[in-house]
């Protein structure tokens, strides 16, 4: 909080400044309209779309202020009724993310992070590059177990600061990003390589199995997109993680002393511990038990919670960082406002205009469809964006004789490309923390998503054919 009451006593940054004219411009350009192509209340509701965006990602205002500005500003356009603009309140995404954070405030109040970084300290590697392969694995492990990414962001960051303190790069700026950002993009990018790891995926799959009837099994899944999806942008978030930060890190890990014997795990630390292990058994079997991860988190929250029992006292949940609710909930319903402005059957018929799938061969159909979608990803949270033209893009894909599950599939990769943090709430989440600084997360999440983009996909597609979906 010092740091943001100074930079108001100095005035905005030039960046602040331009952010902010950009967001007023698109602003008044959607409130007034003028094109043809568009009805005026999907301009509008484009225009409220890219003011949010530059609100968010140059931040003149705390991102909850200007989110709770969003949400007042969509009733006040006509785009949505009250009761409908702060309905996400009510959803269970915002609940997840609240018992989130009361499992990652356990772990920080009672230290029990702290243990799992000395833990980590005395099994990975000290060698720079090995050591983030390693913080890379443990990200994918996590999205293997836990379906949520916001919940894994939330176990994963405590461990990571905890460990950065304990091999003593807090003041190296280098180190301090190539953890933090190896155990953030490595559960999301390697997540989306997994049905559970990615909420667009889970989103593509629901609206496949609506329209077609098809359901889309875990290891269907995993056999189809893991091997040059999941691992292949875990590989690539190594890369591009070397060398933007850990070939220039100032610190040497190979002269760190050996960690001292610690007093044992007193009471609290260990129930924390093992209510996130019973949280992992229970969210990587949710279809034998079928329990939805919202109501295994919040049952984990009332445990670690329990009067007379609990490691957290209950009264320590003031410290859970509510305002990010604000955030949440406006780019949810500005996704509602977009899909009901009309704005998305004009795109869909500009975009078809541009390019005929019929002309394309069987690799070129499914890129096609990846880059039709790839556009709206800049206009809010992808998993909106998946929920929103995935049934669009099956039904062109039919016409065009497409698998619907090569289709499907082709959406979620383009849906879990996330160049820019607002584009996903794991990655706005990590920012709220202020742990990395915007650009350098900007600039790690734009060369992972562009390579993947650019070599992946097409792999990935060259797969499918050689393997027999397509």
């Amino acid at each position: 909080m010092p740091a943001r009451k100074s930079e108001s006593r100095r005035g905005l940054s030039p960046k602040k400044v331009i952010g902010t004219l950009l967001a007023l411009s698109f602003f008044t350009l959607g409130l007034a309209a003028p094109l043809d192509i568009l009805p005026p209340q999907a301009q509008r509701a484009l225009g409220l779309v890219l003011l949010a965006i530059f609100l968010w990602t140059t931040e003149p205002l705390p991102l909850e202020y200007s989110s709770l500005i969003i949400l007042l500003l969509l009733p006040a356009l006509g785009l949505l009724s009250f009761q409908e603009s702060f309905s996400p309140f009510a959803a269970t995404t915002i609940w997840l993310l609240f018992a989130g954070m009361v499992l990652s405030l356990g772990a920080t109040e009672t230290g029990a992070d702290k243990r799992l970084a000395a833990f980590c300290q005395t099994h990975l590697c000290r060698r720079p590059l090995y050591l983030l392969f390693n913080l890379h694995l443990i990200g994918l492990l996590t999205a293997l177990l836990i379906p949520s990414g916001m919940v894994r962001v939330l176990i994963l960051l405590p461990l990571g600061v905890a460990l950065v303190d304990r091999l003593g790069g807090r003041h190296d700026p280098n180190f301090n990003a190539a953890v933090l950002l190896s155990l953030l993009c490595s559960t999301y990018y390697g997540g989306s390589g997994i049905l559970t790891g990615s909420v667009p995926n889970l989103v593509v799959a629901g609206q496949l199995e609506q329209a077609s009837g098809q359901a889309v099994y875990w290891t269907e899944w995993l056999q189809w997109m893991f091997p040059c999806i999941g691992l292949g942008r875990t590989l690539l978030s190594v890369a591009v993680i070397w060398v933007l930060f850990g070939r220039k890190l100032r610190i040497d890990l190979h002269s760190l002393p050996e960690i001292a014997e610690e007093e044992p795990m007193n009471r609290g630390q260990r129930r924390i511990l093992g209510i996130l292990l019973l949280g992992i058994l229970l969210w990587s079997t949710d279809a034998v038990h079928r329990v939805a991860p919202t109501y295994v988190a919040l049952g984990l929250a009332l445990l670690i919670t329990l009067p007379g029992w609990g490691p957290l006292d209950f009264s320590r949940i003031r410290k859970v960082n509510f305002p990010f609710f604000f955030y949440v909930a406006a780019l949810l319903s500005l996704g509602a406002a977009l899909e009901g402005s009309g704005f998305k059957e004009h795109f869909i018929g500009f975009a078809t205009s541009l390019a005929d799938l019929g002309e394309f061969g069987w690799m070129g159909k499914y890129l096609v469809v990846t880059w039709m979608v790839l556009p709206l990803d800049f206009l809010m949270d992808t998993a909106a964006i998946a929920g929103m033209i995935t049934p669009t893009m099956l039904e062109l894909g039919q016409t065009h004789e497409m698998g619907n599950l090569p289709t499907a599939m082709s959406v979620a990769t383009a849906t879990t490309l996330v160049f820019f943090p607002y584009q996903a709430a794991p990655f706005m989440l990590a920012n709220s923390y202020r742990l990395v600084p915007m650009g350098k997360m900007i600039l790690t999440m734009f060369w992972i998503s562009f390579l993947s983009l650019l070599l992946l996909t097409p792999v990935n597609i060259l797969y499918w054919h050689l393997v027999g979906l397509i």
